[in-house]
């Protein structure tokens, strides 16, 4: 079915049983990359619909859960090539990881680095132990119980300490293929701490010139990009990508 996103021509579908989305740029100003983005299909879109202008085609898979796990990862992979194939474009992408869709991108990377030319993380949930793992709060518990434990039924707090499938543990993967890396944070986000998930990367990845992080005064866990103007991240996603 063809629709409009944002003012640009969507293909919408179903691949292996959900809903996907390709969004197409302008003719004539088609640069053959591609942008993933994978989770909140329509939130935050402005750094999404910057890059259309500058000729990305932009994807999106929907998902069982928020929660990545490796079947989800496979099926995207499946769902990539796809694009790829079909549209012409060239074989990596760029990965868009707002909150748990950070989440995402690090599993994603993980099993498939070779698919990833460039990965943008906003807010990302990277360790588990914190969110949703850590116990006193509502919010917390709810995600546990109704989404973590429906992809990791019996999994145990205590587990969380020598878990293998945290996030965060795709940096070794992002070292040794030398993936860019943009994450950006709110000074004043109370739900996913940068203290407890984003500063554990930018301390994995310093000194590798692999990472450039944004902090953005003023912001919470939303609203997803700067606050106004997102210029300064587009930038570097052009250049690294």
């Amino acid at each position: 079915m063809q629709t409009l996103w944002n003012g640009f021509a969507c293909e919408e579908f179903e691949f292996e049983g959900y809903k996907a989305f390709v969004v197409s740029p302008e003719p004539g100003t088609e640069v053959g990359k591609l942008v993933f983005k994978t989770l909140y299909w329509g939130a935050f879109p402005d750094i999404e619909i910057n890059l259309l202008k500058n000729g990305y085609h932009l994807a999106y898979l929907d998902k069982a859960s928020r929660v990545p796990s490796k079947v989800e990862c496979d099926r995207q992979a499946r769902f990539i090539r796809h694009v790829f194939h079909e549209y012409g474009l060239n074989g990596k992408c760029v990965l868009v990881g707002m909150s748990f869709g950070g989440a995402r991108a690090m599993r994603f990377t993980y099993y498939y680095p070779e698919l990833v030319s460039c990965v943008y993380l906003d807010a990302p949930v990277l360790n588990y132990c914190a969110f949703p793992g850590k116990m006193g709060d509502a919010y917390r518990e709810q995600v546990w119980e109704k989404e973590f434990l429906e992809v990791y039924p019996g999994m145990k707090r205590y587990q969380l300490m020598n878990f293998d499938e945290h996030p965060i543990n795709a940096v070794d993967t992002i070292l040794n293929h030398k993936i860019p890396v943009l994450m950006v944070w709110g000074e004043q986000d109370s739900t996913v701490v940068y203290s407890e998930h984003g500063l554990l990367m930018e301390q994995a990845l310093e000194g590798s010139g692999l990472m450039k992080v944004v902090p953005v005064k003023f912001r919470g866990h939303h609203p997803h990009g700067m606050i106004g103007d997102n210029s300064e991240l587009v930038q570097y996603i052009l250049e690294n990508s």
